[in-house]
C-alpha cells in the first residue's frame, strides 16, 4: 500500500509539472475557459450556487495568478518526484527533504496568500500542513529502532 501510495504521488508530481508548463507556454487560457464553462452550468442549472462561485473564481484569475500556480506546481511537482524516488529507495533522508521542501513551500503559499486571501489558497496551506504532519509522524515511526523480544536472544 505504501508503493501504491508513494506511486500516486510520483504521477501527480509529474502531472503538476506538465499543468505548470503548459500554464508558462498557454498563459492566459485558464480564467476565461473556466469562467465560459461555470455560466453554461449555471445557465443549465441556475440553483447550482457551485457552479457560480466558480464563474467568478474563473473572472478573477489574473495573469499574475497563473504565474504564481505555474511556479507552485513546477516546484511542487519536481519536490514530490524527487522526494518519491527517495521513499521508493527507503532512503531515510526523504522524510526530513519533504518536510523542508514542502515547509517552504507553505511559507511561500502563505506569504501569496497574505496578498491575495484565496480560499482556495487557503485549503491547500492546510492540506499542505496535514501531509507534513503525516510525514513527520512516518519519518518517526522509521527512526524508532524496532525492540526486539526479550526471548529472541534466547
Amino acid at each position: 500500500m505504501f508503493d501504491f501510495a508513494v506511486a500516486i504521488k510520483a504521477i501527480n508530481g509529474l502531472l503538476e509539472i506538465i499543468g505548470g508548463y503548459v500554464l508558462i507556454f498557454k498563459p492566459g487560457w485558464i480564467g476565461p475557459t473556466v469562467a465560459t464553462w461555470a455560466v453554461s452550468i449555471v445557465e443549465d442549472h441556475p440553483a447550482l450556487p457551485f457552479a457560480a462561485s466558480v464563474a467568478r473564481w474563473g473572472d478573477g484569475l489574473t495573469l499574475d495568478t497563473e504565474h504564481f500556480a505555474s511556479s507552485y506546481l513546477i516546484a511542487h511537482g519536481a519536490a514530490k518526484l524527487f522526494i518519491a524516488w527517495g521513499l521508493f529507495r527507503e532512503k531515510l533522508w526523504a522524510f526530513p527533504t519533504a518536510l523542508v521542501v514542502f515547509g517552504l513551500l507553505i511559507v511561500y503559499q502563505l506569504f501569496r496568500f497574505a496578498d491575495t486571501h484565496s480560499i482556495t489558497l487557503a485549503v491547500l496551506i492546510v492540506i499542505d500542513v496535514a501531509v507534513c504532519y503525516l510525514i513527520w509522524r512516518e519519518w518517526g515511526f522509521r527512526r524508532e529502532p524496532t525492540p526486539v523480544p526479550a526471548s529472541a536472544g534466547r
